[in-house]
């Protein structure tokens, strides 16, 4: 379980309370739809008190971009899902063949540059966390469908986060990397197993049998809101976007499915 000082209860709090207030603004402010490349520093995104609980992992005057897809279909009045990505490498930059996916199921991609393996893990958690307070400053979020995802190291972040933060994150997609659960306490994992996991690993992926061990310990676990997606010929790498879709569908099945239906048919 990651050191509970790394994000207080309160600093969530926070981040949260800053969320609120920004959605609250003009949605006219929105930089557009598309492919964006947007820099904040983390007190422009987090608010003051939250920067300066934070100081110590990251300045609160320190500029970070982050990469953004917003589907071309979005509407203010229909709040998007958030899909949070932790990438193994440097850049954050989507997948082109997932665009077509984030528009087919009203999702905003967000993912920090910066934050590949190498990145202290405090730092890359930070990021994360703070990703749906800066979604919300110029779009309307859908809290219930605010999901996790990402591939190799960036994967076994993902595992950490979720576990740590289920009041924050719906479910997640772990590809390729996935360590074992930790202990977590007993009100915390009630939390945990009501959300849903995805785990995405291929037939020639290093990962595979680890990938199928943590999703054994899930389900003797009692989480059995947990998919395993083996990728028939796929090595160490992200999935296809039919693929990706199949897995944010399954996301997804915790929401009613007239809802479900809705938002993926319009």
């Amino acid at each position: 379980m990651m050191s509970n000082t790394l994000l207080t209860a309160t600093v969530i709090l926070l981040l949260f309370a800053n969320a609120a207030r920004c959605q609250d603004t003009d949605s006219g402010s929105a930089p557009g739809t598309g492919e964006l490349r947007l820099t904040f520093t983390f007190t422009e995104v987090a608010g003051a008190d939250a920067a300066r609980a934070m100081e110590s992992i990251i300045s609160p005057d320190e500029p970070i971009t982050w990469e953004v897809y917003v589907p071309d279909g979005y509407q203010a009045e229909n709040p998007a899902g958030l899909m949070i990505y932790i990438s193994p490498s440097m850049s954050g930059q989507i997948p082109r063949r997932w665009k077509s996916v984030m528009d087919k199921y009203n999702i905003i991609w967000i993912a920090a540059n910066r934050s590949g393996n190498r990145v202290a893990v405090a730092r890359r958690a930070t990021f994360a966390l703070v990703a749906p307070t800066l979604a919300a400053i110029h779009y309307s979020i859908d809290r219930e469908r605010i999901y996790l995802s990402g591939f190799s190291g960036g994967g076994k972040m993902t595992g950490m986060l979720a576990a740590d933060y289920p009041h924050v994150f719906k479910g997640a997609i772990y590809i390729c990397g996935i360590n074992p659960l930790d202990k977590h306490p007993a009100k915390q994992f009630e939390l945990f197993k009501q959300n849903h996991y995805v785990f995405v690993t291929g037939t020639w992926d290093h990962a595979l049998d680890q990938t199928k061990r943590v999703h054994r310990q899930y389900l003797r676990s009692g989480v059995d809101n947990s998919k395993l997606m083996v990728i028939r010929n796929m090595t160490h790498a992200n999935p296809s976007g039919s693929k990706f879709g199949e897995a944010i569908q399954y996301l997804d099945s915790r929401i009613t499915p007239d809802d479900t239906f809705n938002q993926h048919d319009r």
